[in-house]
C-alpha cells in the first residue's frame, strides 16, 4: 500500500515530539493535590461569577419590563412615572456597579490561577498559554462594556415607555 503525503514523516514531527516532553511539577503529592484543589475552586468561582454577571443583566431587563407593566397597568400619573424613572436610574447604577464588582472578583480569581501556574507541569502551562492574558482581558472587558450598555439601553427604553404611558389618556 502506497503512503499518502499526509502519512509521510515531516521534519516538524521531530520538533513536536521534543516539545511534547512533559516536565512534571516539582511539588510533592500532597502540595500538588492542594494546588489542584485551589485551581479547581478558582475556576469554579470564575464560572460562578460569569454566570451571575449574565443573570444580573437578565434579571435587570426583566425588572425593567416589570416597571413598564406596573406603569401601564396602574394608569400611572406624572408623579408615579417620576418615581418609576428614579427607580430605573438607581437600579441601572446599582447593576453596573455590581457588574464591575463581579469583574474585580473575576480578576482576583484569574490572578490566583496565574500564581499557581508556575507550580504545574510545563504541558499545563503551555495549554494555558494558548490564550494570552491580554486577549482574555480584552474579551472580559469588552463583555463588561457590552453588559453595561445593555443595562443602560434598557433604562432608556424604560424612560421612553414611561414617557409614552404618561401621555396616554387615563384608561387608554
Amino acid at each position: 500500500m502506497a503512503r499518502d503525503k499526509t502519512d509521510a514523516k515531516r521534519p516538524e514531527d521531530d520538533e513536536m515530539e521534543d516539545d511534547l516532553t512533559v516536565v512534571a511539577s516539582h511539588l510533592d503529592d500532597k502540595t500538588h493535590a492542594e494546588l489542584r484543589m485551589l485551581y479547581a475552586e478558582s475556576t469554579e468561582t470564575l464560572r460562578f461569577v460569569k454566570n451571575h454577571q449574565w443573570k444580573t443583566v437578565g434579571a435587570t431587563l426583566l425588572t425593567y419590563l416589570g416597571l413598564i407593566f406596573v406603569a401601564g397597568w396602574t394608569d400611572a400619573g406624572p408623579a408615579m412615572i417620576n418615581k418609576l424613572m428614579a427607580i430605573t436610574i438607581l437600579l441601572a447604577t446599582a447593576v453596573i456597579f455590581t457588574l464591575v464588582i463581579y469583574q474585580f472578583w473575576s480578576h482576583n480569581e484569574a490572578a490566583k490561577i496565574d500564581t499557581m501556574n508556575p507550580y504545574m507541569s510545563d504541558l499545563f502551562r503551555r495549554v494555558r498559554a494558548v490564550k494570552s492574558r491580554r486577549e482574555g482581558n480584552i474579551h472580559r472587558y469588552t463583555l463588561l462594556v457590552f453588559m453595561a450598555i445593555v443595562v443602560t439601553l434598557g433604562a432608556v427604553v424604560v424612560h421612553l415607555a414611561l414617557e409614552r404611558i404618561a401621555t396616554l389618556p387615563p384608561g387608554g
